[in-house]
């Protein structure tokens, strides 16, 4: 699963601070929960007395009782997209081991209206009773041990603007129902057993209205029509499944044919809202390749009968593997039949191929508890990348890799971060367990693992461990054992003090030549820390795989060890000579942080790169921007290795350059070298970026297009560069008339641009064009532009557009984002969220508010810290897994502050040089 409630450009503008776009859960306002029935409350009150007196329920705390096991369920419900209100039953097979009173089931927002239950043949009287996250269905007298089947009818609600449970979207006025039930929702739409571990076939049907399609896991065992305007549809049984991968749609969507894929010729559809079949083509066309292309991988077919594309409608901008029914949502995976943004496109390709990928890991093999959930998600992230890079080698997606782990080793920097697997026991711990640390820094971690056990035996392993627990549950120590016995030794020691501990390795290595012997690198380990850590040192050793790549008489060699103390020493054997230089991250697979001592990094920058891969050199730059933070680099060094490895004609170089340089936070430069700055940010980048301009020319590559939102708004915002300002503005005008102009890679940063200068002509311009733009991409993009403004009269006149009854709150998000990421609107802006944070949090799904708890990380002075300490802290208290997010929001605050003081001297002494 992918979340995105804010769509992929915000996601990027708030990784690194908002540790990547996550879904959180937090309790539901009272009034949303229905109360349980009278004659239910009744009945349990006489079912709990006994002749000892009363007897108080306990629900459980975390997981359900062992005592009884699913084999099996059966759900019917009764859903039109137009109302709120839904039925349903649910019959549900089981197994009793021993004897009990009280069958605890997981049921949230349902009201029961009535249950039996079948012990062994026999019915008995059985009185149901909602407690939080749980229904108790308990019966006078002990019942059990043996079979058991147990049915509930009851209501629920599906509810509008919202991307859990059961949930309603309109497009174009008409309605839509669809589910996302990971990780804990499937309980807000039936009771059942809720966690990953219980694997059970599900048969579903759906009564629907006739005009309504009905969409499903599995393909349709039969459908018929009523006489009163409705139809129901069965579906076949699934195999064995958790109930979060549970799914369902119904609505007047149309159906894309993209004909048959995979060994065994599965049918391939896309799903999507009324009138949308044309923008599907993209999705249409890279879904069966990147499924075969996985089959070839894995060596065996896709696991399910059927495969349909669902785009969702609204908000939801993350993607969800569902068997069967993949969702994505629509903004992700729609795009326009000219002028679509290849950043969409490849970005839909990566996506797809990572729910493509949990159609083995997750949902053939399933982590049997949430705290292995990286057996899940680590390896559709790790995967992704892999096939993307086989399918497309021309879209080099191994920088991408790189890039992804850079991001998640700037959230596993934090003292507060997680580990991979952190122990789960809090429902915030279950939803925390979806952050970039699970995600990317699980990825990276697989392949560094991969590098050093090797490709082919790797695979080996992970087909063994899929092989040995085909449609069934596993653990990490399952796949440690499958793999140990594939590579014939035991992986896990080395393997866990990667999982089970947070932190990133910072490895230094030091060349010594000396006389008589091969080259060696000294080397030694401890846990990289910014400065302004709160603490950290003494982690525990990790078991590294160290590899680096060295150059000896002009030629190439390669040197591997495993660093498991403190200090060690990798030797050199292939070298004759001290070599002229030593990479310390070959193909940057490593999950470290590198230190060359000496004149190591002055040797590679001298030579600008020569001999090294696009994706070693792209580590460098994320190493600079690393060790400048940690104090172990000075800034101008880090500026000037930049420089040196940056390459025009390249694109993904250039990207990189833009890192390095944009890391270096506005707040780091004096005021007095702002100009500066922009002076050596239009020297660097200004003439390529000049070259470029907003609008593609003919014969263009395809990299170029990517580039050019990127650099192009660097020099014009950051370089302040007149002439490209100026074409912005002329640019967003014509745009505002005829929305064929530009393509949406440039729309973006030429609206942001124009508006980043913007005065109230313009602003009123974009306000007209939003009540006048049905189409939710446009819509994105003129929010992101409202939400660049630096007037305040105007920037708080797009702040309002939050509360504004006619905006879906959602949508408008980037422009709280927006002004929280510069420093001119961010008090403003966060003024704006402490006024009217409980009307901002009723007008948002439930989900999002530990996001608004993570809003305070954008600060880097002391006053605001203590402002977002202390609005925050009592809300943070109230939210599952608030406390976590603000310790986290609090410690980025402190490291900013501490880097802020110790970066500024040798920033000024680089700076005024320009």
């Amino acid at each position: 699963m992918r979340y995105g409630h804010l769509g992929a450009a915000t996601c990027l503008l708030t990784a690194l601070t908002l540790a990547g776009c996550v879904s959180t859960r937090q309790e539901p306002p009272s009034p949303r929960a229905p109360a349980a029935p009278v004659a239910a409350r009744d009945a349990v009150s006489s079912a709990v007395a006994s002749e000892e007196g009363p007897r108080a329920l306990v629900p459980p705390k975390l997981r359900l009782d062992a005592r009884a096991r699913p084999v099996r369920q059966a759900v019917t419900l009764e859903l039109d997209p137009r109302k709120e209100a839904f039925r349903g039953t649910a019959d549900v097979d089981l197994t009793l081991t021993e004897a009990t009173r009280e069958l605890w089931l997981h049921g949230e927002e349902l009201s029961v209206e009535s249950a039996t239950l079948e012990v062994n043949g026999r019915k008995v009287p059985v009185a149901a009773l909602p407690m939080g996250e749980f229904l108790a269905f308990v019966t006078e007298e002990p019942v059990g041990p043996g079979a058991a089947t147990l049915h509930v009818e009851y209501t629920g609600r599906a509810l509008a603007n919202e991307d859990s449970g059961i949930f309603r979207e309109q497009d174009a006025g008409r309605w839509y129902a669809m589910t996302q039930f990971e990780a804990l929702y499937a309980r807000r739409a039936f009771p059942c057993f809720d966690e990953p571990g219980f694997k059970l076939p599900w048969q579903l049907t759906l009564r629907v209205r006739a005009e309504d399609g009905a969409f499903s896991n599995s393909p349709v065992e039969a459908e018929e029509r009523g006489e009163d305007g409705w139809k129901t549809v069965r579906f076949r049984p699934t195999p064995p499944l958790p109930s979060y991968l549970v799914a369902f749609a119904v609505g007047p969507f149309d159906v894309v044919d993209a004909g048959r894929a995979g060994r065994n010729s599965v049918p391939v559809r896309m799903l999507v809202p009324r009138g949308h079949a044309a923008e599907a083509a993209w999705a249409a066309r890279v879904t069966p390749p990147l499924l075969e292309r996985l089959e070839e991988w894995f060596g065996t077919p896709y696991p399910f009968a059927k495969l349909d594309v669902l785009a969702v409608p609204g908000g939801p901008g993350g993607a969800m593997e569902h068997p069967g029914l993949i969702t994505f949502g629509a903004q992700s995976m729609l795009g326009p039949v000219e002028g679509d943004s290849l950043w969409r496109q490849r970005a839909f390709a990566e996506t797809q191929a990572h729910e493509l990928a949990h159609q083995w890991f997750g949902n053939l093999v399933t982590m049997a508890w949430w705290d292995d959930l990286w057996l899940n998600e680590s390896f559709a992230d790790w995967l992704a990348y892999k096939i993307i890079t086989q399918w497309q080698p021309g879209w080099r997606w191994d920088v991408r890799r790189v890039e992804a782990r850079g991001q998640a080793m700037a959230e596993d920097q934090l003292v507060s971060a997680r580990s991979i697997r952190q122990p789960i026991e809090s429902v915030g711990d279950i939803n925390g367990a979806f952050d970039g640390i699970t995600y990317g820094k699980g990825a990276a971690v697989l392949a560094m693992f991969e590098s050093w056990l090797g490709p082919d035996a790797f695979q080996l392993g992970v087909r063994r461990y899929l092989q040995t627990h085909a449609r069934g549950s596993a653990t990490t120590h399952d796949f440690f054992q499958a793999l140990s016995a594939t590579v014939d030794r035991d992986v896990g020691p080395a393997f866990s003090t990667f999982l089970d501990q947070p932190g990133v390795p910072l490895v230094s290595m030091e060349l010594q030549c000396p006389q008589g012997a091969p080259p060696q690198l000294a080397l030694a380990q401890r846990r990289y820390l910014p400065l302004g850590s709160p603490g950290g040192e003494g982690a525990t050793p990790w078991r590294v795989p160290v590899c680096v790549v060295y150059t000896a008489g002009g030629t190439r060699a390669r040197a591997c060890t495993v660093l498991a103390e403190p200090t060690g020493t990798l030797v050199l054997k292939e070298a004759k000579a001290c070599p002229e230089q030593v990479h310390p991250n070959a193909d940057g697979r490593g999950y470290y942080h590198a230190l060359l001592r000496g004149d190591g990094l002055e040797r590679l920058a001298r030579r600008g790169g020569q001999g090294l891969s696009i994706t070693e050199r792209r580590v460098l730059m994320d190493d600079a921007q690393a060790l400048v933070a940690s104090g172990d680099l000075d800034v101008a060094q880090a500026l000037t290795l930049a420089t040196r490895l940056l390459r025009p004609e390249d694109p993904d170089l250039v990207q990189g350059a833009v890192g390095v340089v944009d890391s270096v936070r506005d707040e780091f430069v004096p005021d007095s070298l702002l100009p500066h700055r922009a002076r050596f940010v239009r020297g660097l980048f200004g003439p390529l970026a000049r070259r470029l301009g907003f609008v593609s020319r003919p014969g263009e590559s395809e990299d170029q297009r990517m580039l050019r939102p990127l650099l192009v708004w660097m020099v014009a915002n950051v370089g302040e560069d007149a002439a490209l300002r100026a074409e912005a503005r002329k640019l967003a005008l014509r745009w505002l008339e005829d929305r064929s102009t530009l393509p949406l890679d440039a729309t973006s940063a030429v609206l942001g641009t124009a508006a980043a200068t913007g005065d109230a002509a313009l602003h009123q311009r974009l306000r007209e064009a939003l009540r006048s733009t049905p189409s939710g991409r446009e819509r994105e993009l003129i929010f992101g532009a409202l939400g660049t403004f630096k007037d305040p009269a105007l920037s708080r006149a797009s702040l309002e557009l939050l509360l504004a009854p006619e905006v879906d709150a959602r949508e408008a998000l980037p422009i709280l984002f927006g002004q929280l990421s510069e420093p001119p609107t961010r008090a403003g802006a966060f003024g704006f969220l402490r006024e009217h944070f409980e009307p901002l949090r009723q007008r948002l799904p439930r989900d999002i508010s530990t996001w608004l708890l993570a809003t305070g990380s954008f600060f880097c002075d002391a006053e605001h810290r203590q402002q977002v300490a202390d609005f925050f802290g009592p809300h943070a208290r109230q939210i599952e897994g608030g406390e976590r997010t603000l310790a986290q929001s609090l410690e980025r605050v402190d490291l900013c502050i501490a880097q802020r003081a110790a970066l500024r001297p040798g920033l000024e002494r680089f700076l005024t040089r320009y």
